[in-house]
Protein backbone atom coordinates (compact mmCIF):
# COMPACT_ATOMS: atom_id res chain seq x y z
CA UNK A 1 0.00 0.00 0.00
CA UNK A 2 2.26 2.68 -1.06
CA UNK A 3 2.03 6.34 1.01
CA UNK A 4 2.55 9.68 -0.62
CA UNK A 5 6.42 12.16 0.63
CA UNK A 6 7.53 15.33 -0.76
CA UNK A 7 10.79 14.68 -2.26
CA UNK A 8 14.14 15.20 -0.29
CA UNK A 9 15.49 18.30 -1.40
CA UNK A 10 11.65 20.25 -0.66
CA UNK A 11 10.56 21.04 -4.22
CA UNK A 12 6.67 20.14 -4.71
CA UNK A 13 7.00 17.11 -6.33
CA UNK A 14 5.50 13.80 -4.59
CA UNK A 15 6.18 10.50 -5.09
CA UNK A 16 4.37 6.62 -4.35
CA UNK A 17 6.80 5.22 -1.88
CA UNK A 18 6.16 1.93 0.03
CA UNK A 19 4.92 1.80 3.77
CA UNK A 20 6.64 -0.56 4.54
CA UNK A 21 4.42 -1.39 7.49
CA UNK A 22 1.87 -2.54 5.34
CA UNK A 23 3.67 -3.79 2.91
CA UNK A 24 3.29 -7.88 2.56
CA UNK A 25 6.57 -8.69 0.83
CA UNK A 26 8.41 -6.52 2.85
CA UNK A 27 7.29 -8.64 6.25
CA UNK A 28 7.79 -12.14 4.29
CA UNK A 29 11.37 -11.13 3.16
CA UNK A 30 12.95 -9.77 6.14
CA UNK A 31 11.17 -12.61 8.09
CA UNK A 32 12.85 -14.73 5.63
CA UNK A 33 16.14 -13.31 5.17
CA UNK A 34 17.08 -13.10 8.62
CA UNK A 35 15.71 -16.66 9.36
CA UNK A 36 17.42 -18.53 7.39
CA UNK A 37 20.52 -16.02 8.06
CA UNK A 38 20.78 -16.67 11.47
CA UNK A 39 19.71 -20.49 10.98
CA UNK A 40 22.56 -20.38 8.47
CA UNK A 41 25.17 -19.51 11.16
CA UNK A 42 23.72 -21.28 13.85
CA UNK A 43 23.88 -24.76 11.60
CA UNK A 44 27.12 -24.36 10.29
CA UNK A 45 28.54 -23.47 14.02
CA UNK A 46 26.92 -26.49 15.48
CA UNK A 47 26.91 -29.23 12.75
CA UNK A 48 28.57 -27.85 9.82
CA UNK A 49 26.44 -27.68 7.61
CA UNK A 50 24.56 -24.82 5.99
CA UNK A 51 20.51 -23.62 5.74
CA UNK A 52 20.83 -24.64 2.22
CA UNK A 53 22.67 -28.36 2.81
CA UNK A 54 19.81 -28.63 5.98
CA UNK A 55 16.80 -27.98 3.37
CA UNK A 56 18.09 -30.76 1.15
CA UNK A 57 18.48 -33.11 3.82
CA UNK A 58 14.93 -32.45 4.95
CA UNK A 59 13.85 -32.78 1.43
CA UNK A 60 15.62 -36.04 1.29
CA UNK A 61 14.01 -37.42 4.66
CA UNK A 62 10.43 -36.81 3.60
CA UNK A 63 11.39 -38.47 -0.28
CA UNK A 64 14.34 -40.36 -0.16
CA UNK A 65 15.62 -42.10 -3.39
CA UNK A 66 14.97 -38.65 -5.36
CA UNK A 67 16.86 -36.58 -7.42
CA UNK A 68 18.32 -32.90 -7.25
CA UNK A 69 15.40 -31.40 -9.73
CA UNK A 70 12.50 -32.93 -7.57
CA UNK A 71 14.21 -30.83 -4.45
CA UNK A 72 14.33 -27.91 -6.18
CA UNK A 73 10.25 -28.01 -7.81
CA UNK A 74 9.30 -28.66 -3.57
CA UNK A 75 11.18 -26.15 -1.78
CA UNK A 76 12.00 -23.62 -4.71
CA UNK A 77 15.92 -23.67 -4.79
CA UNK A 78 18.24 -22.66 -7.63
CA UNK A 79 19.59 -26.00 -9.52
CA UNK A 80 23.25 -24.58 -8.99
CA UNK A 81 22.41 -24.04 -5.12
CA UNK A 82 21.07 -27.70 -4.74
CA UNK A 83 23.88 -29.30 -6.63
CA UNK A 84 26.93 -27.41 -4.51
CA UNK A 85 24.62 -28.37 -1.52
CA UNK A 86 24.24 -32.18 -2.51
CA UNK A 87 28.09 -32.50 -3.67
CA UNK A 88 29.02 -31.09 0.00
CA UNK A 89 26.75 -33.77 1.58
CA UNK A 90 27.78 -36.66 -0.85
CA UNK A 91 31.23 -35.42 0.36
CA UNK A 92 30.72 -35.41 4.07
CA UNK A 93 29.32 -38.58 3.74
CA UNK A 94 25.81 -37.85 5.13
CA UNK A 95 23.95 -38.16 1.74
CA UNK A 96 24.68 -41.24 -1.04
CA UNK A 97 24.10 -41.23 -4.97
CA UNK A 98 22.89 -43.96 -7.51
CA UNK A 99 22.06 -44.19 -10.70
CA UNK A 100 18.12 -43.80 -11.66
CA UNK A 101 16.88 -46.91 -13.31
CA UNK A 102 14.58 -45.37 -15.65
CA UNK A 103 17.00 -42.22 -16.59
CA UNK A 104 20.84 -43.23 -16.48
CA UNK A 105 21.76 -39.40 -17.00
CA UNK A 106 19.91 -38.61 -13.53
CA UNK A 107 21.47 -39.66 -9.66
CA UNK A 108 18.99 -40.07 -7.00
CA UNK A 109 19.95 -38.90 -3.57
CA UNK A 110 19.34 -40.27 -0.44
CA UNK A 111 20.50 -39.87 3.27
CA UNK A 112 23.14 -42.35 4.74
CA UNK A 113 22.69 -43.40 8.20
CA UNK A 114 25.10 -40.32 9.50
CA UNK A 115 22.45 -38.26 7.42
CA UNK A 116 19.85 -39.16 9.27
CA UNK A 117 21.50 -38.88 12.13
CA UNK A 118 22.52 -35.23 11.60
CA UNK A 119 18.82 -34.91 10.27
CA UNK A 120 17.82 -35.77 13.25
CA UNK A 121 19.33 -33.45 15.10
CA UNK A 122 19.11 -30.76 13.21
CA UNK A 123 14.99 -30.73 13.08
CA UNK A 124 14.83 -30.71 16.80
CA UNK A 125 16.67 -27.26 16.40
CA UNK A 126 14.80 -26.37 13.69
CA UNK A 127 11.54 -27.04 15.38
CA UNK A 128 12.79 -25.00 18.63
CA UNK A 129 13.44 -22.24 16.30
CA UNK A 130 10.12 -22.45 15.04
CA UNK A 131 7.96 -22.64 18.31
CA UNK A 132 10.01 -19.20 19.27
CA UNK A 133 9.04 -17.18 16.45
CA UNK A 134 5.34 -18.62 17.38
CA UNK A 135 5.61 -17.98 20.91
CA UNK A 136 2.42 -16.43 21.78
CA UNK A 137 0.00 -17.61 19.29
CA UNK A 138 -2.72 -19.68 19.87
CA UNK A 139 -3.55 -22.76 18.11
CA UNK A 140 -6.11 -20.86 15.95
CA UNK A 141 -3.48 -18.32 14.88
CA UNK A 142 -1.29 -21.29 14.07
CA UNK A 143 -3.58 -22.64 11.83
CA UNK A 144 -4.94 -19.03 10.22
CA UNK A 145 -1.43 -18.04 9.64
CA UNK A 146 -0.29 -21.70 7.43
CA UNK A 147 -3.91 -21.26 6.06
CA UNK A 148 -2.61 -17.83 5.12
CA UNK A 149 0.43 -18.89 3.99
CA UNK A 150 -0.77 -21.95 1.95
CA UNK A 151 -3.03 -19.85 -0.40
CA UNK A 152 -0.39 -17.38 -0.54
CA UNK A 153 2.16 -20.24 -1.95
CA UNK A 154 -0.82 -21.40 -4.21
CA UNK A 155 -0.39 -18.22 -5.79
CA UNK A 156 3.26 -18.47 -6.50
CA UNK A 157 2.81 -19.39 -10.21
CA UNK A 158 0.39 -16.63 -10.99
CA UNK A 159 3.14 -14.56 -9.74
CA UNK A 160 5.84 -16.32 -12.09
CA UNK A 161 4.03 -15.68 -14.46
CA UNK A 162 2.84 -12.05 -14.19
CA UNK A 163 3.94 -9.51 -16.89
CA UNK A 164 2.01 -6.38 -17.18
CA UNK A 165 1.99 -4.80 -20.49
CA UNK A 166 5.06 -3.23 -21.51
CA UNK A 167 3.35 -0.06 -21.73
CA UNK A 168 3.08 0.63 -18.58
CA UNK A 169 6.28 1.68 -17.96
CA UNK A 170 8.00 3.33 -14.22
CA UNK A 171 5.40 5.90 -12.94
CA UNK A 172 6.35 9.54 -13.14
CA UNK A 173 6.17 11.92 -9.96
CA UNK A 174 3.42 14.05 -9.41
CA UNK A 175 3.94 17.96 -10.23
CA UNK A 176 2.19 19.66 -7.82
CA UNK A 177 1.08 23.05 -9.30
Amino acid sequence: MPSTRRDRAGEDIERDVLDLGGYVPYFLTAISNTWSRSSSRLYLERFGVGVTEWRVMSQLAIEPGIPAQRICEVIGLDKGAVSRSAATLVAAGHVAERPDDRDARRQLLELTPSGYALHDRLIALATAREQLMLEGFSPQERAQLLDFLRRMQARLPALRDFAPPSDEGPAEPHQRR
